[in-house]
């Protein structure tokens, strides 16, 4: 019980720290994980209405609002996975279960769009980009072909966030599940263990999925059925992240299996960082997810 007050500070300075810098918004779900983990459900939720009436008393009602529906579900995803009785009743592996925390943390912010569009009458899944276009239009007045390009990006923004949306809940967490797992790695309840990031590796019918929507695009036309298109170009960019995600583990599995120091896995870090290289990362996953590299490929004679 002695934990519960440090959990809400630090909650609440998560909370507020994040409308100034996002990332630290990004892991406001963590204390209330940790603590989830650490002392069980009672205490955990003692917390929860803490730190709920703090913010709607001191901040507003809203602001409340959002973390019971966003940000305190994903809390009690990731504190479920690691006990006991959860592990022994369905034996997920960590991946398993990180899917799960996924699941509930897409449900979630799917809830507080409606929610939010019931109280404001606003579709925030629509966003308006007018004032974004005019400023386009004005800085690159004399430069007619970048204005182009970026107003037809600008375009795009509003049919792509229901994937952005996506990406963003596994980001969020990925980040909330793995730190979860490395603060209580010593406590009986823990979040089961994922794979080293060089053993990451997805199904082989994301590669077939991704094969079909290509196809897909090829034969539909956007002029006659845009919603198609739209719809096809969302799975895609999904599609490509997964695919993105395994090149780069693979490139990580390569240089162990050189032996890389580090420093060299630093300074690889880097140049890969860099767009040129990203095309060839998603090339790298799909050759892996195909042919199962990492199984045909031997180091050091092996």
């Amino acid at each position: 019980m002695k934990r519960i007050i440090p959990c809400v500070a630090i909650t609440l300075a998560l909370v507020l720290a994040g409308s100034y810098f996002p990332v630290l918004g990004l892991i406001a779900p963590l204390p209330l994980a940790v603590l989830g983990c650490a002392e069980g459900r009672k205490p955990a939720g003692i917390a929860e209405l803490l730190v709920e009436a703090t913010l709607f008393f001191i901040m507003s009602p809203s602001v409340a609002l959002f973390f019971l529906i966003s940000c305190a579900p994903l809390s009690a995803a990731i504190s479920a996975v690691s006990r006991e009785d959860f592990r022994q009743a369905k034996k997920y592996s960590g991946a398993e279960s990180l899917t799960v925390c996924v699941g509930v943390s897409i449900v979630s912010k799917l809830v507080l769009l409606v929610v939010f569009w019931m109280l404001t009458g606003r579709n925030i899944l629509v966003p308006d980009i007018s004032r974004a276009d005019s400023a386009i239009v004005q800085l690159y007045a004399n430069q007619p072909e970048l204005r182009g390009a970026l107003v037809s990006m600008l375009a795009l923004i509003p049919h792509i966030v229901p994937t952005l949306l996506i990406l963003w809940c596994c980001v969020e967490t990925l980040i909330n599940y793995v730190m979860c797992c490395r603060i209580t790695k010593k406590l009986p309840n823990t979040p089961p263990a994922l794979p080293a990031f060089n053993q990451w590796r997805f199904s082989v019918s994301l590669l077939f999925a991704g094969v079909l929507s290509l196809l897909a695009g090829y034969f539909i036309n956007a002029d006659e059925w845009f919603a198609g298109s739209v719809f096809i170009m969302n799975v895609q960019i999904v599609l490509n992240a997964f695919m993105f995600v395994q090149g780069v583990s693979m490139a990580f599995w390569i240089m162990d299996g050189f032996k890389f120091r580090r420093m060299s896995k630093v300074i690889a870090c880097i140049v890969l960082s860099f767009p040129f290289f990203w095309p060839w990362l998603i090339v790298i996953g799909m050759s892996d997810m195909a042919l199962n590299l990492r199984e045909r490929i031997k180091f050091g004679g092996k």
